[in-house]
């Protein structure tokens, strides 16, 4: 895989240098979107590269639909990997098409799109990510001066992150991955095993990032409405490593 980007050096030859990697490379996937196709560096690289297909009689360029646009009339017959609507979808089409099998891109960011494969171990990748997930949130956690628990057995894959700021100034964001989506609870209790599975039911995402920018944006309200906390509330968060 190349990126111009960060093979080009200042002062090199973008022509030269793209011409050269479209031959080195075995394919070319072309990300298809109104402002792709406006663009007259894609319309170079994609015209090297169907004529190293026409000569090769091989398939080199990959479509990939990512926005609708109009199709241009050498790709009208062509099948593309669509990802407008489904991108699991379009992930496996483009994967049958490079030759790959599902594990061999089986990885935490990819895990979800094998959930209903047996013979796929991606349990492990969704471990390794609520682990990242309950470390950055932790850490936001001691910056603003909340108190953090994770679930057990009960209610496993969840946190809750509590506030005290004095009588009826108390906030609870609590979290809990279900069926591979990150959705959040509304609730007093400060342990997630308290907090009931049909209680969470606002989605959040399907990423740590997406979780972070949610906790982030409720302890601002927080603070904004009461200032950081004064006491901790509930028994301070425990590493996952001596649970």
């Amino acid at each position: 895989m190349w990126f111009d980007k960060w093979a080009i050096k200042v002062g090199e030859s973008l022509t030269w240098q793209i011409e050269e990697r479209l031959w080195a490379n075995d394919y070319l996937g072309l990300v298809l979107s109104p402002d792709a196709l406006a663009s007259e560096w894609v319309k170079s690289e994609v015209g090297a590269a169907w004529c190293r297909q026409m000569s090769s009689r091989k398939t080199i360029v990959l479509p990939i639909l990512y926005r609708d646009c109009e199709l241009p009339l050498f790709l009208s017959d062509r099948k593309y990997a669509d990802f407008r609507s489904d991108y699991d979808e379009g992930f496996m089409a483009l994967c049958a098409a490079l030759g790959l099998k599902h594990s061999e891109t089986l990885s935490e960011s990819s895990w979800r799109l094998f959930m209903n494969d047996r013979t796929a171990n991606w349990k492990d990748y969704r471990e390794r990510e609520y682990k990242r997930l309950v470390k950055r949130l932790v850490d936001r956690a001691r910056q603003y001066n909340w108190s953090s628990w994770t679930g057990g057995t009960k209610n496993p894959l969840s946190i809750t992150l509590s506030a005290f700021a004095g009588r009826g100034k108390k906030k609870c964001i609590a979290l809990r991955m279900v069926k591979g989506a990150y959705m959040a609870a509304e609730t007093d209790e400060w342990n997630p095993n308290n907090t009931k599975l049909s209680l969470y039911t606002e989605y959040v995402g399907n990423t740590v990032n997406e979780c972070e920018e949610y906790v982030w944006r409720e302890m601002e309200k927080f603070r904004a409405a009461y200032g950081d906390p004064t006491g901790k509330v509930g028994t301070p968060y425990k590493p996952l490593s001596e649970r």
